[in-house]
C-alpha cells in the first residue's frame, strides 16, 4: 500500500529533482556562482512557509483520520476550513516577507556581495511563489489525505515540466522574450506554481472523491486543533528555517567560493534523496488512515517497513552519487577551487543521507499520526545542536574551516536517523487525534446484552467491552 501510494509521489519528486538540476545546469552558465543565488533565497521562503506547511500536516492528519473512518463529511468541511484560512493569511505573509527582505539578507544570512543584487531581485519575484504555495498545499493535502497521490503528482509534474522548458527561455531570453538572467528562474518557478493551483482549484469546484471544497469560516475548535498539532511544526520548521539561515551565514563567512560548493553539493544529494520525499509522504497518508480505520499494529509495521525501505534505497542513490562524485559535480562549475569543495561535501555528507532518509520518514510518521512533538524535539536537536553549535565549534573554534561544517552535517544525520527510528518502533504515537467512531445508527432491534464489543487497543491488543 505505501509503494502503491509512493510510486507517483516519487515520480513526481524525481521530476522536481531534474527541475533543480536543469535550473542549477543553466545559471550555472551565467557567470560562476550564479547557481548559489536559489540557494540563498530558498532558506527564507521556508521560513514563511512554515505555517502553512503545518497547517497542512495537521490537518492531513484529520482528514486523512477522517477518511479512514469514513467520515467524509467531516472530512469536507476540515479541508474547506484549511483553505479559507490559507486564502486569508498568504497575502499578510507575502507583504511581511516584501518588507524584511533586505534585514534578512544583510544581516542575518550577509550574502556575498557578489550575490546580493541578484539575490534581491529573486526574491523579489519569488515572494509571489509564497501565496500559490500556501493555495497550492491547501489542496494537495486534501487530495492526498483522501488516499489520491496521484492526481497533485499529475499535476505538480506538468508544473515542474513547464518549470523546465520555460527556465532557460528566461533566463537566456529566447524566442523574443527578454534577458531575464537569474530572476527569470525565478519567474519560471511562480509560473509553473500558479498554474499547479488553478488547475487545483478547477479540479475541486464540483467536488472530489467525496470531498468538496467551499469557503467556510473556520471555527474555534478546528483552530484550536489545527494549532495544538501545527504548533509544534510551525515552530520547528520556523526553527529550521532559521538554523539553516545560520548555517548559510556560516558557510558565506568562507566567501563566494564556498557559498557555491554548498550549492552544488546539496543540488547533487538531491539525487540520491529523490525516492526519500515520495516515500515518507506516503508513509504520513497510511499511518493517518491506518489509525482511523483502528488499525494500529498495522501502522506502526507499516512504519518500519517503509523506514527500512526508504534507508535501503536511499543507501544506492548515496553510493553512485558518491562513486561519480568528480564528473556529476563539475558539470556545474568550471572552477578547479569550488570542484575541490564540492566534492569534499558529497564525501562528507553523502554517505550519511541514508540517516537523513529514516530521520525523514520518522517526522513523516508524526505528521500521519498527528503526534509531532517527539519528532520535532528530535529535529530541533539534530538542527541547532549538532550541525549549527556544533558546525561553529569545528569550523570557526577548532579553526577546520569549511570541513567542520561538512563534518556537523554528517554527524546529525546519523544521529537524527537513529533518534527517529528508534521513537518509530517504540513511542506511543498510534493513538488518533480525532474522533474516529462511526455516527451512532438508529436501529429497531434492541441489543442484546450478551453482544460484545471487540476493538484494537491504542497498542495493538484486543479489549472487550
Amino acid at each position: 500500500m505505501v509503494l502503491w501510494l509512493a510510486a507517483p509521489l516519487m515520480v513526481a519528486q524525481l521530476v522536481h529533482v531534474s527541475y533543480n538540476l536543469v535550473d542549477a545546469l543553466w545559471l550555472s552558465r551565467l557567470y560562476e556562482g550564479a547557481l548559489a543565488v536559489p540557494r540563498q533565497v530558498w532558506p527564507t521562503l521556508m521560513f514563511f512557509y512554515a505555517i502553512a506547511m503545518a497547517l497542512s500536516s495537521a490537518n492531513l492528519a484529520m482528514i486523512s483520520q477522517y477518511v479512514g473512518a469514513e467520515r467524509y463529511d467531516m472530512a469536507s468541511r476540515t479541508a474547506s476550513k484549511l483553505l479559507t484560512f490559507n486564502l486569508a493569511l498568504a497575502s499578510a505573509i507575502c507583504l511581511t516577507y516584501y518588507t524584511l527582505r533586505p534585514y534578512i539578507f544583510t544581516y542575518i544570512t550577509t550574502v556575498p556581495p557578489e550575490l546580493y543584487n541578484d539575490v534581491m531581485v529573486y526574491s523579489n519575484v519569488m515572494l509571489l511563489d509564497i501565496f500559490f504555495m500556501y493555495l497550492g498545499t491547501a489542496f494537495t493535502t486534501v487530495l492526498q489525505a483522501i488516499g489520491d497521490t496521484r492526481t497533485p503528482t499529475y499535476i505538480s509534474v506538468a508544473g515542474a515540466l513547464l518549470n523546465i522548458v520555460l527556465d532557460p527561455v528566461m533566463i537566456f531570453g529566447w524566442f523574443g522574450f527578454p534577458r531575464m538572467g537569474v530572476v527569470g528562474a525565478a519567474v519560471a518557478t511562480v509560473v509553473s506554481r500558479a498554474l499547479v493551483a488553478a488547475v487545483a482549484l478547477k479540479l475541486f469546484i464540483g467536488g472530489f472523491a467525496g470531498v468538496r471544497l467551499t469557503l467556510v469560516r473556520p471555527d474555534g475548535p478546528w483552530i484550536l486543533r489545527s494549532l495544538r498539532i501545527a504548533t509544534p511544526l510551525a515552530a520547528l520548521q520556523m526553527s529550521n528555517s532559521l538554523a539553516f539561515m545560520a548555517q548559510l551565514r556560516l558557510v558565506n563567512t568562507f566567501g563566494r567560493v564556498v557559498a557555491t560548493a554548498y550549492s552544488i553539493g546539496f543540488t547533487v544529494m538531491d539525487i540520491a534523496d529523490a525516492a526519500m520525499f515520495g516515500l515518507s509522504q506516503a508513509v504520513a497518508i497510511v499511518v493517518g488512515q491506518l489509525i482511523g480505520a483502528q488499525m494500529y499494529s498495522k501502522a506502526r509495521r507499516a512504519a518500519l517497513a517503509a523506514t527500512l525501505f526508504v534507508g535501503i534505497v536511499t543507501s544506492f542513490g548515496a553510493a553512485a552519487v558518491y562513486t561519480f562524485r568528480y564528473p556529476i559535480a563539475s558539470v556545474f562549475t568550471s572552477s578547479a577551487e569550488v570542484l575541490e569543495e564540492a566534492v569534499r561535501f558529497i564525501e562528507y555528507f553523502g554517505l550519511t543521507a541514508p540517516f537523513f532518509s529514516v530521520f525523514f520518514v520518522g517526522f513523516a510518521v508524526g505528521r500521519g499520526s498527528g503526534h509531532t512533538y517527539v519528532p520535532s524535539a528530535i529535529a530541533f536537536t539534530r538542527l541547532w545542536v549538532l550541525r549549527i553549535a556544533l558546525g561553529y565549534v569545528l569550523a570557526l573554534a577548532m579553526g577546520m574551516g569549511p570541513v567542520g561544517i561538512w563534518l556537523s552535517m554528517a554527524i546529525s544525520n546519523v544521529v537524527g536517523g537513529v533518534m527517529a527510528i528508534a521513537w518509530v518502533a517504540l513511542g506511543n504515537w498510534t493513538r488518533p487525534v480525532v474522533e474516529v467512531a462511526a455516527p451512532p445508527r438508529v436501529s429497531t432491534i434492541p441489543p442484546s446484552p450478551r453482544c460484545l464489543k471487540r476493538e484494537e487497543s491504542p497498542e495493538g491488543e484486543a479489549v472487550t467491552e
